[in-house]
């Protein structure tokens, strides 16, 4: 009887990625919704209520282990990508190595 060696899951396997708004408060909320109404009848954009964080949770828990601020709301797609590329090529140590770190 032969035994199948196991192998070390993907970091994909461990974690989930995905765009979440930015935790706010709700007098916060109605200040950045009010000042994205004025921006944007005076030609701006609605860049603040547009805002999302690339979060990372564990799977099997649903825990928030990485919360990955965004400044400008274009460039969430883009990080999002990035990091669930990682995800998919990286093991866990890798990955944590990589994204959970402090910089600078």
């Amino acid at each position: 009887m032969s035994v199948l060696p196991v192998q070390d899951p993907w970091a994909d396997e461990v974690y989930d990625a995905r765009l979440e708004p930015r935790p706010r408060g709700p007098v916060r909320r109605v200040l950045v919704t009010a000042l994205d109404l004025w921006c944007a009848n005076n030609g701006g954009t609605m860049e603040l209520t547009r805002a999302a964080d690339v979060v990372v949770r564990r799977r099997y828990d649903g825990v928030a282990e990485l919360r990955i601020r965004v400044r400008a709301a274009d460039d969430a797609p883009r990080v999002l990508h990035r990091v669930r590329q990682d995800l998919l090529d990286l093991d866990p140590q890798e990955f944590r190595q990589v994204w959970f770190t402090p910089s600078g």
